[in-house]
């Protein structure tokens, strides 16, 4: 089977995501890699000469309608997988005549499609590289850690943090300093890193931190495109990444379960106090924190990766005729 896939040409995590999934290309399914700035007559001249089977694209918040186009008409089968669902939902929603198979992150996004019409609507989440997310020996020398942008909801929940406890906390992404109100005191117990990270560096973090704050995006942020108001409720990429780095994570109760309902319990917060007791319970019980860990990373380890994605995405195709 041989999928055509477009290199997303994001930056940041995108550009390894293409990079895990050019990896993971197996006999079962020949991938071959073309970058997104592929004009339409080198597609063109390309699709005639190694006669794809398929055409596979990530979606993000672009909108390459020109290449859309040339592909249907081609009439070679299209596959989206829309992976910033439900928070650019709009950019997915313009995009959707043009695809013979949906996939999305979101189990929500998923319903919503559903409800417009009979396409073939998949939920397919990101994934993780067992390669990188990994537990390493390493002592934890801080409480806290979050990763990530400051979305309003993210800022409530460290602003409580801080104005209510002493743990020390490191807070990695852009505009954390700015958006929050820190005193003296505090200050000592607060490291920022402000640039961009890769992956073996997250893993890194992960593993220095005893608890990991994992605050999933609010699907009413005012800069998302999200006209259709859908509600995210299913687990983030990070939710993978820190459970094979062993890392311990509080998640908000919002986000569906995804491995083990009864485990995960443990580590839902509901709002900003019930994280808090969470952090107060855990914080010094590293054996308790160490079960946990272990019982979802074995629960994980080896059905989460690229690798396995592009094995459901297979399955997909073959149980449908597109």
């Amino acid at each position: 089977m041989k999928v055509l896939y477009f290199q997303s040409a994001y930056k940041g995590i995108y550009s390894y995501f293409d990079l895990w999934l050019k990896e993971v290309s197996s006999e079962k399914i020949d991938l071959i890699s073309i970058p997104i700035s592929t004009n339409q007559t080198m597609l063109k001249n390309l699709i005639l000469t190694i006669k794809p089977t398929y055409i596979f694209m990530m979606i993000g918040n672009s909108k390459p309608i020109h290449l859309l186009k040339l592909i249907n008409e081609m009439k070679i089968p299209l596959i989206l997988w829309f992976t910033e669902d439900p928070f650019y939902i709009d950019v997915s929603y313009e995009l959707l005549p043009y695809a013979d198979c949906i996939l999305s992150i979101d189990q929500s996004s998923c319903e919503f499609y559903s409800k417009l019409g009979d396409k073939q609507i998949h939920y397919l989440p990101l994934a993780t590289n067992e390669n990188i997310f990994k537990p390493i020996n390493r002592n934890k020398d801080f409480d806290l850690l979050l990763i990530g942008y400051p979305y309003p909801s993210r800022i409530k929940l460290v602003q409580s943090i801080i104005d209510l406890t002493n743990y020390s906390i490191v807070l990695i992404g852009k505009n954390w300093r700015k958006s929050l109100n820190i005193s003296i005191q505090r200050k000592k117990n607060i490291r920022f890193v402000t640039n961009w990270i890769p992956p073996n560096i997250v893993n890194y973090w992960y593993n220095r931190a005893k608890i990991i704050l994992n605050p999933h995006r609010e699907s009413t942020f005012l800069l998302n495109k999200n006209r259709f108001h859908v509600i995210n409720r299913s687990v983030n990429n990070r939710f993978f990444d820190i459970a094979l780095s062993g890392g311990f994570q509080l998640i908000n109760d919002k986000i569906d379960p995804f491995v083990d309902e009864e485990i995960e319990s443990l580590f839902r917060y509901s709002d900003e106090k019930n994280c808090i007791d969470l952090i107060h319970k855990f914080i010094n019980e590293s054996s308790n924190r160490d079960k946990i860990t272990t019982e979802i990373r074995s629960k994980m380890i080896g059905k989460n990766t690229f690798s396995d994605r592009l094995k459901t995405l297979k399955n997909i195709l073959g149980q449908n005729s597109i």
